[in-house]
C-alpha cells in the first residue's frame, strides 16, 4: 500500500492506546480506490459490510470507506452539483451535511444544508434511486406539517430513531425536528412554542446515548442531553469546548467529541472527565464515529478520513 495514502501511526491518551490509519492524500481531489482523494469529508455513519459512509462536502458526494483504506463513491461527484431527484447516476446534490443509514431497509438518508431537504437513496429494481422525502428546495424557512410542505433552514445532521422516526438538526432555525409517518414536527428548540425549550445556537451534530440524544452546539460551545418528551439538559464537562462539531457515543456512557476549534478529539467519561486523543496532524476535525472497537474521524481540512483501533 502506498504509505502516502494509508499511514499507520500510534496515538496515546489517558487510558487509551490506539493504532491509527490515515486514509486519503493530504490534498483536495476526487478519486476512488486504494489511493483516494477527497475534498472536505464532514460527516460519518456506519454502513454495511463493515464499511463507513462519509459526506465528501465539496465533491457533493456520499462515499464509502473500509478498513483497508479503499474508497468508493455511492452517489454524487464534483460534476453533480445542483438539485435533481431520480436515478442515482443522474441525480444532483449540493451542500450535503448529514448522512444516516438504515441497515434494515438498506436506505441511505442525507440532509442538505443548501437545498434544505431530506432525501433517501434506495434500490429500485436493481438501480439506486434518489428521492426527496421532506422539505421544499425552493423555499427555506420554518414550517411543520406534511413532509414535502415542511420548511427547513440549513439542515446539518440526521439520526435514526428506534420506531422509524428521523431526527433532524435544523441549524438555521436552531431546532431539533422529527420526520415520522410523512409529517415533520419540532422536538426541541429555542423559542417558547417548542415542546422543549433550549438555548441552542448552532446545533450541528447528535448521537444516541442510551435512549437520550446528545447534541453538540458549535455556536455556544456546549453539549446538551435531550431526554425525549421531557427535558433538555446542559452537560457539564471538566473542560471548556471550542467549537464542538462532531459527536459519537460508545453506548457505555462515554462520548467522543470532534472539537474543531481546538483541533482535538476528546473522550468524555460518564463522570464528565475529559481526555485528549493526541494527533498533532489534525486540521479541523469535523466528525467522529464509534464503530465497535474503532473510532473514525473526518479530518476536514486535511481531506482525510482516519480510524483508531481503541483498546482500554
Amino acid at each position: 500500500m502506498n504509505k502516502f495514502f494509508l499511514l499507520s501511526i500510534i496515538i496515546f491518551c489517558a487510558g487509551i492506546k490506539s493504532s491509527a490509519q490515515v486514509i486519503g492524500a493530504k490534498e483536495a481531489g476526487f478519486e476512488d480506490g486504494q489511493q483516494p482523494k477527497m475534498d472536505k469529508p464532514i460527516r460519518l455513519c456506519t454502513y454495511k459490510n463493515g464499511e463507513v459512509l462519509f459526506v465528501d462536502f465539496n465533491n457533493n458526494a456520499i462515499r464509502s470507506v473500509n478498513r483497508k483504506g479503499e474508497v468508493s463513491t455511492i452517489v454524487g461527484g464534483p460534476d453533480k452539483k445542483g438539485y435533481k431527484d431520480g436515478a442515482a447516476d443522474q441525480a444532483l446534490f449540493a451542500g450535503i451535511h448529514g448522512v444516516a443509514y438504515d441497515a434494515n431497509k438498506d436506505i441511505i438518508y442525507i440532509a442538505s444544508a443548501t437545498n434544505n431537504v431530506v432525501r433517501k437513496i434506495s434500490d429500485k429494481s436493481g438501480q439506486l434511486y434518489v428521492e426527496t422525502i421532506a422539505g421544499n428546495q425552493a423555499e427555506k424557512g420554518f414550517q411543520d406539517g406534511e413532509a414535502l410542505s415542511a420548511k427547513f433552514n440549513s439542515l446539518h445532521q440526521l439520526l435514526l430513531g428506534k420506531n422509524g422516526e428521523i431526527y433532524i438538526l435544523d441549524i438555521g432555525n436552531a431546532k431539533v425536528r422529527m420526520l415520522k409517518d410523512g409529517a415533520v414536527s419540532t422536538v426541541a428548540g429555542n423559542d417558547d412554542q417548542s415542546p422543549l425549550k433550549a438555548d441552542f445556537k448552532y446545533p450541528i451534530d447528535m448521537a444516541f446515548d442510551g435512549d437520550n440524544i446528545v447534541i453538540c452546539d458549535a455556536g455556544n460551545m456546549n453539549l446538551y442531553r435531550l431526554v425525549l418528551g421531557k427535558t433538555v439538559e446542559k452537560i457539564v464537562t471538566g473542560r471548556k469546548l471550542n467549537m464542538p462539531h462532531g459527536i459519537s457515543s460508545n453506548g457505555k456512557g462515554e462520548l467522543f467529541i470532534a472539537d474543531m476549534g481546538a483541533n482535538e478529539i476528546l473522550e468524555i467519561s460518564n463522570k464528565g472527565d475529559v481526555s485528549v486523543i493526541e494527533d498533532k496532524d489534525l486540521n479541523k476535525p469535523a466528525a467522529v464515529l464509534v464503530d465497535g472497537d474503532v473510532l473514525w474521524v473526518a479530518d476536514l481540512y486535511n481531506h482525510q478520513v482516519k480510524f483508531f483501533t481503541i483498546s482500554k
